[in-house]
């Protein structure tokens, strides 16, 4: 019997503030290929189509700005594109977008939370993704409730504290994580709950929505192979990745 069909709704991050990159411009306005940064990430989930709706998690002084350029460029035309006011950190964010999907289930008169919708939570920091990786992921994301895309580390990894090294870490069980990561709404939905119930315990442990489940769930995290151009734009010394 063939599996059913999962509807994906792509969530993009784009509230941060980039401190850390010291540019005048937000990293996700900043130029690339002519446009601002996050288009490359809307153009290619809109190109997707197993996709069927995207999220932009904006700050509130950019949410104006954000609709006139989605109202520009025509996106809602191809699928259902809104922005969403994203809050004081990331996690915030996330379950903005988790909530605003919740009210527009019960709106459609529908059970909020279906086993067959997957949520793609992805950073707009980083433009280089491919559909390759999206269909990898929306494949074994049809056979667990979560699944991450990483990159084996080259590097040798050494814990170190006050500057001294404590131990040197096995390289071949270290991985460097990336974005999209996909999960099923329910799954999202009732972690998170859980997750912002202990929020001040946990707050500064989760750099990533799998941790959120890794902590606050059953559910194993499945891992398939990332994509080594798929990096982020974090620092200023990044920008050179946007002209190469």
């Amino acid at each position: 019997m063939e599996e059913k069909k999962k509807a994906v709704t792509a969530v993009i991050l784009m509230a941060g503030s980039g401190k850390r990159m010291h540019t005048e411009e937000k990293k996700q306005f900043l130029p690339f290929h002519g446009k601002p940064l996050f288009y490359a990430s809307v153009e290619r989930f809109l190109a997707w189509e197993r996709c069927k709706e995207l999220l932009l998690i904006v700050g509130a002084e950019d949410q104006e700005r954000v609709e006139k350029m989605i109202e520009t460029e025509g996106w809602r035309k191809k699928k259902n594109v809104c922005s969403v006011k994203g809050g004081e950190e990331r996690f915030d964010s996330v379950y903005r977008a988790i909530l605003y999907m919740e009210r527009e289930k019960q709106k459609e008169n529908a059970v909020p939370a279906q086993a067959e919708d997957t949520v793609f939570i992805h950073d707009a920091a980083r433009p280089f993704f491919t559909v390759d990786l999206l269909e990898r992921l929306y494949r074994e994301s049809r056979i667990v409730k979560a699944v991450i895309p990483g990159l084996p580390v080259k590097d040798t990894i050494k814990l170190v504290e006050d500057g001294v090294v404590r131990e040197s870490l096995e390289r071949n069980l270290l991985y460097s994580i990336q974005t999209p990561q996909a999960f099923t709404f329910p799954l999202l939905l009732s972690a998170y709950q859980k997750f912002l119930a202990e929020r001040d315990l946990y707050k500064k442990k989760i750099t990533d929505d799998a941790m959120v489940i890794e902590l606050f769930s059953e559910e194993k995290v499945k891992l398939v192979q990332g994509e080594e151009k798929n990096q982020k734009i974090t620092v200023q010394e990044d920008i050179e990745l946007l002209y190469n």
